[in-house]
C-alpha cells in the first residue's frame, strides 16, 4: 500500500508538501497540487475522506443560519435543505442566529474555520453582512437579496396585496399589521406592500394597530392582550402562522369572536394553520429549501453563481376571516 513518501517521490516534491495537500493548506501552487492528487489517484492512495475532501478544498459540509430552528417556518425549510444533503451525502452545520445581529456577525469566523463549502442564509438581520458571508463560500439566500447575493424567495408583496384585498372584499374598513423584523429584506418589501395598497384602498390603518418584532406564540399572546385595551381594527395582517395562533387564543380567551369581530390572517400555511384553520399563504417552504439547498451545491460544483428566483404565493380562505 503506497504511502506519503512514495507519493512525494513520484511525484517529485517533498513530504511535507504532500502533507500540506491532504491537510487543504493553500500555500501549494495549482500544478504541484495537481500532480499530487494525480499520483495519490494513481497509485490509489486512500486517506481518511476528510484529508481528500481538504485537499481538494471541499469539507462535503454546507452551513445554514436561521433565527430560530425551532419555528415553523425554518424547520420546513432545515428539512428540505437536509433532504438535499442526504441525497448529495453532504453534512449540514446550522446555526441558530436569534435574530441577533452579534451572533450574525460572530458566525462567520466559526464559518470559516468550519471551511464549508457554502452557505444558505434562512433569514438575516443586517443583509450589509452578506457581503462578508461571501467571504466563506458561495451563498443562497431564501429571502431577497438578489443585489447581493443569489436569492430564492417568495412573491411577499404581492401576498400582502392578497391578503389585503381578501379581508376588505369581506368587509373590513380597518386594518392592523404584526410584522417580523422591520429591518430584513422580507419585513421591508411587506411593509412596503400593505402602505402602498392602503394608498389605493378605503381601508384604514392606524399605528396603535401596528407591532413587530413578533415571531411566537407567546408573542402573539401578548400582542393580543395590548390590543384588548383599544378599539380593535376589523382585520389584521399577521407575518406568520405562529404568532396568528398566539393572537387568535388569546382574543377567545377574552371573548373576542374570530372572525365576527376581528379577522385574522397568518402567513405559511404551517400545519398549526391548517389545525386552526387560519387563513393564511400557502409558501411550499420545503421546496424551497431543496432548490436552495440544490442551488448552492450546484453553484460550488460549478464554481458559477446562478440567478435568483422568484416564487409565487398562494392564498388558503379558511374560517378566521
Amino acid at each position: 500500500m503506497a504511502n506519503i513518501s512514495d507519493i512525494a517521490k513520484q511525484a517529485g516534491v517533498s513530504k511535507s508538501t504532500v502533507s500540506r495537500v491532504l491537510n487543504g493548506h493553500k500555500h501549494v501552487s495549482k500544478e504541484k497540487r495537481r500532480i499530487i492528487l494525480d499520483v495519490m489517484e494513481r497509485l490509489e492512495y486512500s486517506p481518511n475522506g476528510n484529508a481528500i475532501n481538504l485537499s481538494r478544498g471541499k469539507t462535503n459540509t454546507i452551513g445554514v443560519l436561521v433565527p430560530r430552528v425551532g419555528h415553523p417556518f425554518f424547520h420546513q425549510l432545515l428539512e428540505g435543505i437536509g433532504q438535499v444533503c442526504m441525497e448529495r451525502n453532504h453534512t449540514l452545520l446550522v446555526i441558530q442566529t436569534e435574530h441577533d445581529s452579534a451572533k450574525e456577525e460572530a458566525s462567520m469566523q466559526y464559518l470559516r474555520d468550519k471551511r464549508i463549502d457554502g452557505l444558505i442564509i434562512g433569514a438575516i438581520s443586517q443583509p450589509q453582512l452578506l457581503e462578508t458571508m461571501r467571504t466563506v463560500g458561495p451563498v443562497v439566500a431564501c429571502e431577497d437579496h438578489q443585489d447581493i447575493v443569489p436569492s430564492l424567495f417568495f412573491n411577499h408583496g404581492k401576498a400582502i396585496t392578497m391578503l389585503l384585498r381578501h379581508v376588505e372584499e369581506r368587509g373590513a374598513k380597518t386594518v392592523g399589521l404584526c410584522l417580523g423584523n422591520p429591518n430584513s429584506g422580507v419585513g421591508r418589501v411587506r411593509r412596503e406592500a400593505f402602505d402602498q395598497y392602503l394608498k389605493m384602498s378605503t381601508l384604514r390603518h392606524g399605528i396603535q394597530w401596528y407591532a413587530d418584532r413578533c415571531y411566537s406564540f407567546k408573542d402573539g399572546q401578548a400582542l393580543a392582550d395590548q390590543f384588548l385595551t383599544i378599539d380593535l381594527p376589523d382585520a389584521i395582517i399577521v407575518g406568520n402562522d405562529e404568532v396568528a395562533a398566539g393572537l387568535i387564543h388569546q382574543f377567545r380567551q377574552g371573548g373576542v369572536r374570530i372572525p365576527e369581530d376581528i379577522a385574522i390572517t397568518g402567513f405559511d400555511d404551517v400545519q398549526l394553520a391548517r389545525a386552526l384553520e387560519i387563513t393564511t399563504i400557502r409558501q411550499p417552504v420545503v421546496m424551497l429549501g431543496r432548490l436552495a439547498a440544490e442551488q448552492l451545491l450546484d453553484d460550488a460544483l460549478n464554481q458559477s453563481e446562478s440567478a435568483s428566483s422568484l416564487l409565487e404565493p398562494s392564498l388558503r380562505i379558511r374560517q378566521t376571516t
